[in-house]
């Protein structure tokens, strides 16, 4: 295991006169830094062994009888991570036993595929010195024809970045002779490309909460044992990128708004967040609440000698000043052209945040599909306590009863903590079978809803959630199937049905009868909604919001305070704090107390401005 502590000596303010006052505070602005970036990096070793000690104590026995009984045929993915944070306790285990595990799992299931790559190339190269020559020789063959191609297989974005990087760092990185070099070039420029577009266009899989912490895991491994400096390099601009993202819209432990593949409704124990923890947590009995499938992935955080760029801690935890909003955009799937073509909205607070993704595909294909996979709206309200942070979703139900995935025909327009929702079926989506009624999930802790008029309102922690529902007919059903017993909803039956909601504090409005009187100033204009789809909300903070929906497409005609929504040419990232503009291949990050870092993405490969975790 890499233990190494690493300093990060960052000086924020700006250059001043050189007199021995304004020296004398520098040198404590230092000192203080260099303190504060010291204990950051106290907390993240402790927080990597105990999360390492978490998964060493499964049972590996255990386990390697349950996956031969039933044949399983992806088993590297439950036991090399047990085998890895084994070799890397500071308890003692058996290590004739690991090694002999890991060469019947090398002997049964020899295929070099995507969720075995990370962990396996992390165990040869931080344990090489200890394993016998037998299991070395397992590791050579990798390199030979012509074992050596299923390094350059195909998949989904992060099979390949854990296939293709991992295997980059086996060739660069391990001194063993390879058959084939095209393969290491190959790779290389794979990466390079993916690098491209995300500076550029942005990502398909883009905030997964489920795998990007795979893609991460093969990226840790380039950037900790590639021998090429400019490979390592490569390596790091990636991990920045994703280390952006994933704080930026990290919500107090759960992955906050839109997401491309996942929908996190858990608090540290998804396989993004857990990674997350590791690097921006902080109590390290954490470890012991973390879920088997998301500690498997965030042991390559607790392994590695990266480090995000420091000034990502307080984007993280939120202690940058709030609210604010962020504006982003995001490619097709696989797409080096489609860029642009999904439209998110964040904003975040100090108890909630809020997201909504616009998709412009009206699809109705269920097998084969990511549209299944997508988070189109999020709700995430703050625990106090940090310990199980509430979820709020809302859209049709064509993928899922707890109204996962992108329907065919969600619509939305959102500012701020205001949204509209709408869906409206043509003849193509009754004859798809899309469900004709739309709905809010909630946690079912969340309790029944006090009623006001129209609305709806829902006291959950420190934020009120109004809803507003439009239908033939307004249900409530208690328990979404057995998977989702703790979860309730508020169904909006009819073929014609939309949602006004709005998330508020409790700290703008203390008690209930505060917040109807600021309800009674709302406005509601729904006259031309049944004819023309079109219905206009001032919120409660004022916005005017008119959305006209779109009976063909995907996206309808958005209006706020009077200025039509735009939906092409967006910027890829664009919040006070981290900004990227489309094809600009430029990543910045503005975070008050520190100078602005970039990352700029050249012909020669990325550049640095202001990084001090180098």
């Amino acid at each position: 295991m890499i233990f190494s502590i690493t300093f990060f000596f960052l000086i924020s303010c700006e250059t001043k006169e050189n007199t021995p006052q304004n020296n004398l505070v520098a040198n404590s602005d230092i000192e203080e830094v260099q303190s504060t970036t010291q204990q950051q990096e106290t907390g993240i070793q402790e927080r990597s062994q105990a999360l390492i000690e978490e998964v060493a104590g499964q049972d590996l026995q255990k386990l390697n009888r349950w996956w031969q009984e039933r044949n399983i045929q992806d088993p590297h993915k439950y036991l090399l991570p047990v085998i890895l944070a084994r070799l890397g306790s500071e308890q003692k285990y058996d290590h004739e036993e690991i090694w002999s595990t890991l060469l019947e799992l090398e002997q049964n299931k020899p295929d070099l595929y995507h969720f075995r790559s990370p962990y396996d190339v992390r165990i040869f190269f931080l344990f090489q010195d200890k394993m016998p020559e037998s299991v070395r020789a397992s590791y050579q063959s990798m390199l030979t024809a012509p074992r050596i191609k299923e390094w350059n297989e195909q998949g989904t974005e992060n099979h390949m970045f854990m296939q293709r990087v991992s295997g980059l760092a086996l060739m660069d990185g391990s001194g063993l002779p390879s058959d084939y070099p095209a393969v290491t070039a190959t790779n290389e420029a794979w990466l390079r490309a993916e690098l491209n577009k995300f500076l550029t266009i942005g990502q398909g899989e883009f905030h997964s909460s489920i795998y990007y912490g795979y893609s991460i895991g093969g990226l840790l491994n380039l950037y900790d044992f590639a021998k090429t400096p400019e490979l390592k390099q490569l390596a790091k601009a990636t991990l920045d990128w994703y280390a952006v993202n994933t704080a930026l819209r990290l919500s107090w432990g759960t992955s906050g708004g839109a997401e491309s593949r996942g929908f996190d409704r858990k608090t540290w124990d998804k396989s993004l967040s857990a990674l997350a923890w590791v690097w921006w947590g902080d109590d390290p009995q954490i470890a012991k609440a973390i879920s088997r499938s998301p500690a498997r992935v965030a042991i390559f955080a607790a392994l590695s000698d990266y480090r995000p760029p420091p000034q990502l801690r307080k984007l993280a935890r939120k202690e940058v000043p709030l609210p604010f909003s962020l504006t982003a955009s995001h490619p097709g799937y696989y797409s080096y052209h489609q860029s642009n073509i999904f439209q998110e909205t964040f904003y975040v607070t100090q108890d909630y945040s809020l997201g909504t993704l616009l998709n412009p595909q009206r699809s109705y294909t269920k097998e084969g599909t990511i549209n299944a996979q997508y988070t189109t709206y999020k709700l995430v309200i703050r625990d106090p306590q940090g310990i199980d942070n509430g979820v709020v979703r809302l859209g049709g139900s064509y993928f899922s009863p707890i109204s996962k995935g992108s329907s065919p025909g969600d619509q939305f327009l959102q500012e701020k903590g205001a949204v509209i929702y709408q869906l409206r079926l043509n003849a193509r989506d009754q004859r798809a079978g899309v469900p004709n009624s739309s709905q809010l999930v909630l946690p079912s802790i969340s309790g029944e809803p006090q009623r006001y008029g129209d609305w709806y309102i829902w006291k959950i922690e420190n934020t009120w959630l109004c809803a507003r529902p439009w239908g033939e007919k307004i249900i409530s059903i208690k328990g979404l199937g057995k998977k989702n017993e703790d979860y309730q909803a508020l169904v909006a039956k009819g073929k014609d049905t939309a949602w006004i909601t709005e998330a508020a504090r409790v700290a703008d409005y203390e008690n209930l009868p505060e917040l109807k009187k600021a309800l009674d100033k709302t406005e509601i204009d729904d006259s031309s909604w049944t004819d023309l789809g079109k219905l206009t909300y001032k919120s409660l903070q004022g916005d005017r919001l008119s959305l006209t929906y779109n009976q063909q497409g995907g996206i309808g005609k958005g209006e706020i305070n009077g200025k039509e929504r735009v939906v092409e040419n967006l910027p890829v990232l664009d919040s006070p704090y981290v900004q990227e503009k489309l094809n600009s291949g430029i990543l910045s990050i503005t975070i008050p107390g520190y100078k602005q870092w970039q990352l700029k993405q050249t012909i020669n490969g990325p550049e640095w401005k202001n990084d001090s975790s180098r």
